[in-house]
């Protein structure tokens, strides 16, 4: 059935939709039955070595260039990573760069492979200076396996950011990150709030989300703002709780944090249309009108326009052109005081 819906669903947009319906309806008895294994976030699958070491590599670097805060600052902080799937190879840097704890949390459990992990930590051990190395060896020993000594780097399956007890029972973070994970949340701001409870006055969040439709139409052909045009209730039946694009963009981001008080920002890293690889760089705060890739992004917005629902097709242009964001946000220091 599962297959034969796959192969249907590249057919048309009905089919599409009909497919997605079962594929989220089954998604979610499992996960309700105990089986909360998912290929949502399995990030090394599939790739070379040196591909997945380029992967955390850019992680952790964005991180680090975004926040604007050099390396040292790191020392002594506690992390909390959002959506890890089956990756810790960020935790281990943030360990071996002096963060004293890293707690990964995932709603799923990305399938994986242990022996290509293994390798990956080993190399990734072999990059970083006899300093850095002392430290890594605290949080795993990757001559043994991939499982991470949870004093440093902890791992946490099954639960929402909020409904963690794990969490709550644990210190406050310095720092809440995330990369391609908000997105998937199908109503996000409990999951702020519940990051704001989490995190330190005078904390950050540091989130990369992706507002497209992931691939959903546009990998067959279609408009990539097609999923804006579906009605909410038959949208909640195709992603609510299997971990697919919650039509969220930029300002409903913005409006989350004004309502939380953090002072913070949203950079542009993508948009509809654009072709080639990778993110914009350097992400900014507007959009370069001239830019070849907006022409493009702006006759997709026109032709789909007429076919919106209600609450998208009152948007501007450029709100629905934008199709990711770097979130760098700080909670005030009197927040919660």
């Amino acid at each position: 059935m599962s297959s034969r819906l796959r192969h249907i669903a590249k057919q048309s947009k009905s089919a599409i939709i009909a497919y997605r319906i079962y594929e989220n309806w089954s998604t979610k008895k499992r996960f309700q039955s105990g089986n909360t294994e998912s290929n949502l976030g399995s990030t090394h699958k599939g790739r070379p070595l040196s591909d997945s070491l380029a992967y955390i590599d850019t992680q952790f670097n964005d991180y680090l260039a975004y926040w604007g805060l050099p390396q040292a600052a790191l020392h002594g902080k506690r992390i909390l990573e959002v959506g890890f799937g089956d990756n810790i190879g960020v935790a281990l840097k943030f360990i071996a760069a002096g963060a004293a704890h890293v707690s990964c949390l995932d709603k799923f459990y990305a399938r994986r492979d242990d022996e290509q992990e293994r390798q990956i930590y080993a190399a990734l051990r072999e990059t970083l200076d006899e300093a850095s190395k002392k430290r890594f060896d605290e949080a795993i020993d990757s001559k043994v396996g991939a499982r991470a000594n949870p004093e440093k780097v902890q791992c946490i399956y099954g639960v929402d950011v909020e409904e963690s007890k794990e969490l709550a029972n644990a210190p406050p973070f310095d720092l809440v990150i995330s990369r391609g994970a908000i997105q998937d949340i199908y109503e996000p701001e409990p999951a702020f709030a519940g990051m704001d409870r989490l995190l330190v006055p005078g904390g950050w969040m540091l989130h990369k989300i992706d507002l497209s439709d992931q691939g959903m139409f546009r990998n067959h052909g279609l408009n990539p703002l097609t999923y804006l045009t579906i009605s909410e209730s038959l949208y909640r039946l195709m992603a609510k709780g299997s971990g697919r694009p919650n039509r969220k963009l930029m300002n409903d981001y913005r409006a989350i944090l004004t309502k939380l008080g953090y002072e913070g920002k949203l950079l542009i890293t993508d948009v509809i249309g654009r072709k080639g690889k990778g993110d914009l760089q350097p992400h900014k705060e507007t959009l370069d009108r001239n830019a070849e890739y907006v022409a493009t992004a702006q006759a997709l917005v026109d032709e789909i326009r007429p076919r919106l629902i209600r609450k998208f097709s009152q948007l501007s242009d450029e709100e629905l052109m934008i199709s990711g964001v770097f979130m760098i946000a700080n909670k005030p220091i009197a927040h919660g005081q």
